[in-house]
């Protein structure tokens, strides 16, 4: 199995437990300021295929206990609407579970096409878990400029929910310069149209994103994130009883929060 999973993680594919993540050589346009990226020397490039022909042919081989694959963990993945579409499609043959993850402003037609996909998933007792990346309201433009507003996000969220996908909020990562108003404003904005949240630190290559920000009880570690390829080392960057402080939140609007996709798949699966 250790080969094995050499093998899968030179070509992108980071086996985590049941899971496997995708990377890619397809760069983001939306150059949000926490992305970490660049600093992965993946050698991101325009006009690529977000899984190349050799990783969509490793992805048929995974080992048996490899449960769900999930997208979009180092660009935006729907960036190429029939590109994401036909991979998703071929993907569906595969007795898998999928996660997706988006932060742009989709049409109401293109969800009902993932909806279509997501009902082929679920004859074999498979489904596709559909995430909107919502970290901030008014702190939005500061650290995701180039990204649909948080407005046009929630349009999706609630197109999505309508549509009778499976949805989840990802609050990830947690900004800590957010404040308790408007991270429960997130909440208040998006609680009707999900089922539930998860949410994690901020990782950055290197702290100059925080260096005005010494007013804020931070608690900072350098490590190597299990869920990224190996010797990737990163700052875990994380503001004293946020988390906390998020979890009293939810818990006054009944809703879950997951560490992660994948703990939120579980629960979506359960219910």
């Amino acid at each position: 199995m250790n080969l094995e999973k050499i093998d899968f993680e030179q070509k992108g594919l980071k086996l985590d437990k049941d899971r496997v993540l995708t990377y890619s050589q397809l760069n983001c346009p939306l150059d949000c300021k926490y992305c970490f990226v660049e600093d992965m020397n993946f050698n991101q490039k325009k006009d690529v295929a977000y899984l190349s022909d050799e990783q969509l042919e490793l992805i048929g081989k995974l080992p048996e206990e490899i449960k769900m694959i999930m997208l979009g963990c180092d660009t935006e993945f729907f960036q190429s609407r029939d590109g994401s579409l036909k991979i998703l499609e071929k993907l569906s043959e595969l007795n898998k579970d999928i996660a997706v993850i988006t932060k742009l402003a989709l049409s109401e037609d293109f969800i009902g096409k993932i909806r279509e996909i997501d009902k082929e998933l679920n004859k074999n007792g498979n489904f596709l878990s559909f995430s909107v990346s919502l970290t901030a309201i008014e702190s939005s433009a500061e650290w995701e400029p180039k990204a649909p507003s948080p407005k046009r996000r929630l349009e999706v969220l609630k197109m999505a929910h309508e549509a009778g996908l499976k949805i989840m909020v990802a609050l990830r990562p947690l900004l800590p310069t957010i404040s308790k108003e408007e991270l429960e404003r997130v909440v208040e904005a998006s609680k009707d149209y999900c089922y539930g949240y998860y949410s994690g630190p901020l990782y950055l290559k290197s702290l100059e994103l925080m260096k005005n920000n010494e007013q804020y009880m931070l608690d900072i570690e350098k490590m190597q994130p299990h869920w990224m390829p190996e010797e990737h080392t990163f700052y875990k960057v994380e503001k004293r009883g946020q988390m906390d402080l998020l979890k009293q939140i939810l818990i006054k609007y009944n809703k879950p929060l997951f560490e992660g996709a994948a703990e939120g798949m579980e629960y979506l699966k359960k219910i």
